[in-house]
């Protein structure tokens, strides 16, 4: 047994325990759902400079910066999901492994051995899920600021052409 079994006193004690894992679950979810508002307020604001010609040389500037922030932050999902995929890799297999030579555990066929280490990884998977969630809108963000950025361009064709120019 290891030494966090051997602290819990009580079941109150334990329920307390398994509140704070989720909490801190929870954290993720939330802060990753925040990350997502904020990105998407950026890009409604970048939309709206887009209506007022005088406006496009500020927000070509707060393009190039955005962009380059998302690419900073994607750049950093991807090393932190590299390391959960790393840890999730080793478990899966130290589980494998245990529950193939050396469990008394025996399962019909490999779907249900899968399914049970599944389960038992149940918060790195999710951790892994989430974070590969938030990859794919931050890559779905930047490929909408690079649109905005193609589409300044042609704001100021247009506008050009009105003036007679």
């Amino acid at each position: 047994m290891d030494e966090t079994h051997l602290q819990i006193g009580s079941f109150d004690d334990f329920v307390k325990k398994d509140q704070e894992k989720n909490k801190e679950k929870e954290s993720i979810d939330e802060r990753f759902s925040r990350e997502r508002l904020e990105w998407s307020e950026k890009i409604a604001d970048m939309s709206d400079k887009m209506r007022d010609v005088f406006k496009v040389a500020e927000l070509q500037t707060t393009i190039y910066t955005e962009r380059q922030r998302a690419v900073e932050y994607r750049h950093y999902l991807i090393s932190f999901f590299s390391k959960i995929n790393r840890r999730y890799k080793s478990q899966w297999v130290e589980k494998y492994d245990h529950y193939s030579y050396k469990s008394q555990k025996r399962f019909p066929n490999e779907k249900t051995k899968e399914l049970q280490i599944l389960s038992e990884m149940s918060e790195i998977v999710s951790m892994r899920e989430a974070i590969d969630n938030h990859i794919k809108f931050v890559d779905s963000t930047i490929d909408t600021i690079d649109k905005l950025l193609y589409g300044v361009k042609y704001k100021v064709e247009i506008e050009q052409m009105s003036r007679g120019r």
